[in-house]
């Protein structure tokens, strides 16, 4: 029987400062793409029409109120999660590299309790992400530039030329 390689740990960067040690939960962004029913004359049923993609969120949860951090609302930060996956029987590691930017919208706090860990979770409203595995780019989405290249298929490249990008 063959395991799946797994997430055995991970870590943080936001602004190029690693937070090794600092960070207890990451949440990479759902890519999703927005579709609108489409039903025409003769079809069974609708099939979604691609419209887009919808907003992306990322996600860090750190163990401490770090003064640099929550001077970060508002601004525009890259944050850059690095998890390493590892199956069984084998010590080599997958790379995996998720680079956001964006809009740092929300600093959450967690519940203050006695003898607890209190954390603040930064939420980053995405405009850009990347998503690569031992090297290999899967996704790159950039939102300002009307970008979305999925396994090395540009999908708005035509949609670019024939507005004159």
């Amino acid at each position: 029987m063959a395991f799946p390689r797994q997430i055995r740990n991970f870590n943080a960067f936001v602004d190029g400062i690693s937070y090794f040690g600092r960070v207890t939960e990451g949440k990479l962004p759902d890519p999703k793409i927005n579709t609108a029913a489409f039903r025409g004359a003769g079809m069974d049923a609708p099939a979604g029409v691609d419209m887009g993609m919808e907003g992306m969120q990322a996600e860090l949860t750190f163990a401490e109120y770090a003064p640099e951090i929550l001077k970060m609302t508002g601004t525009m930060q890259r944050m850059v999660l690095r998890p390493a996956a590892m199956g069984e029987g084998s010590f080599e590691a997958d790379t995996i590299i998720a680079t956001c930017g964006g809009l740092v919208t929300a600093h959450e706090f967690g519940a203050l309790k006695p003898g607890e860990n209190s954390t603040v979770k930064m939420v980053i409203d995405l405009r850009y992400y990347r998503f690569e595995l031992n090297g290999e780019e899967l996704w790159e989405i950039d939102i300002e530039a009307g970008k979305r290249i999925i396994g090395g298929v540009d999908q708005l490249g035509g949609i670019r030329r024939a507005m004159g990008i």
